[in-house]
């Protein structure tokens, strides 16, 4: 083998003149892309006005979604055995489902079934329609139906899994409490970005409204275009809050979802006194609310409607998005996208950022600016 005088190995052909290399690598180097699967569009005033000209492919909800749908696909077949059925809870390691007559039964699962979607924690959920045999001594969950809407975020424990907390909603509302403990608008701007992500209408709730003024962030995000509702779970009773509340979600399938401590639970036993759902208290020396509900649980409502409770959380994590996917789910960023000076601008530290320039100005808020700035860096990993 042809050595160089330092000892070191050079291939077959000994050592080679190098002049031209740089030329070389630099030419077959691919072009730097700042961020992939975006296009821009000039032919449809519509799509611009509401997506800041950038077109996104698809996303994680959405490929979650089609996932799930091939494998109840799969099991098809199996419909015609047994009826259709709800998922409303779980309890030790049986699935609860609610029979068309209300009844509720503790259920199997079919081994096939149990076959998990790809970085999916949990492969059956509250909200999924099913269908169950009970021809055998253990009723058994033989069929899934298509989903037609998920919720999803980061599981707590295992950052690469999706953990599905319910399916087929039709609205999340989203409490918060103005203190005790200390309102944060950006877990509310956390379950907001989900809700838009997965296609389903969010509304907020802050609670708690007798222990601070609600008006300046109400006001932040009916401008946002949602609906905003301020309460007093523990005081209000039969209150107008309350009943413009409940007709708000009269008839819908709607998930209640917010931190720990927040009042949640309180909020849906004012509401719907059936439900029962656990009240707990907020820790003294923590700050932070205690779970009581710990798992997902939905109820049958007298107007036709289905509530289902999820567990209070001390975070919201984000995944599987780009620094685009979430400033155009933010839609007080998005309006300013398009003026960029980079299509692809992650609003940070690019020159001729028009969103950077809204904030300096009052036009963006200074909160949902930051609640933005903390997903992209700390969830999404793309630092300073």
């Amino acid at each position: 083998m042809p050595d160089t005088p330092d000892g070191k190995y050079k291939g077959t052909r000994g050592p080679q003149p190098r002049q031209g290399m740089g030329k070389l690598r630099r030419a077959s180097r691919k072009p730097d892309t700042r961020a992939s699967g975006w296009e821009r569009h000039q032919d449809d005033d519509h799509f611009l006005d509401r997506h800041a000209q950038v077109k996104r492919a698809s996303h994680p909800g959405e490929n979650l979604l089609a996932r799930f749908n091939r494998l109840a696909q799969e099991h098809e077949q199996q419909r015609a055995l047994g009826e259709d059925a709800l998922v409303c809870g779980f309890a030790g390691s049986s699935i609860v489902v609610r029979l068309g007559n209300g009844g509720e039964i503790p259920c199997e699962m079919r081994r096939a079934l149990m076959k998990r979607v790809s970085g999916v924690r949990n492969p059956i959920c509250v909200g999924d329609r099913v269908r169950v045999d009970r021809t055998g001594t253990t009723p058994v969950i033989n069929a899934l139906h298509p989903r037609t809407s998920l919720l999803a975020r980061t599981d707590s424990h295992n950052k690469s899994l999706v953990h599905v907390l319910c399916a087929n909603v039709d609205r999340l509302v989203v409490v918060s409490s103005l203190a005790d403990p200390v309102f944060k608008p950006a877990f509310v701007d956390r379950y907001l970005l989900i809700a838009l992500l997965n296609g389903i209408p969010p509304t907020v709730v802050l609670n708690k409204r007798d222990l601070g003024d609600a008006e300046p962030a109400a006001a932040l995000y009916r401008d946002l275009g949602h609906p905003v509702f301020t309460t007093d779970a523990r005081h209000d009773g039969a209150s107008a809050a309350l009943d413009e509340l409940r007709n708000h979600l009269r008839g819908a399938i709607t998930v209640f979802a917010g931190q720990s401590g927040v009042g949640k639970s309180s909020l849906i036993n004012a509401l719907y006194p059936l439900t029962e759902a656990r009240v707990g208290v907020v820790s003294g020396g923590t700050g932070l609310g205690r779970h009581t509900t710990t798992s997902a649980r939905g109820y049958a409502l007298p107007d036709g409607g289905t509530l289902i409770d999820t567990p209070g959380i001390k975070e919201c994590g984000i995944t599987g998005l780009n620094a685009l996917d979430v400033a155009l789910l933010y839609p007080d960023l998005a309006r300013w996208h398009h003026q960029c000076r980079f299509n692809d601008c992650t609003h940070r530290h690019e020159p001729g950022c028009a969103v950077q320039a809204a904030v300096e100005r009052g036009e963006i808020a200074a909160s949902r600016y930051f609640s933005y700035r903390a997903i992209v860096e700390e969830d999404l990993g793309l630092g300073g």
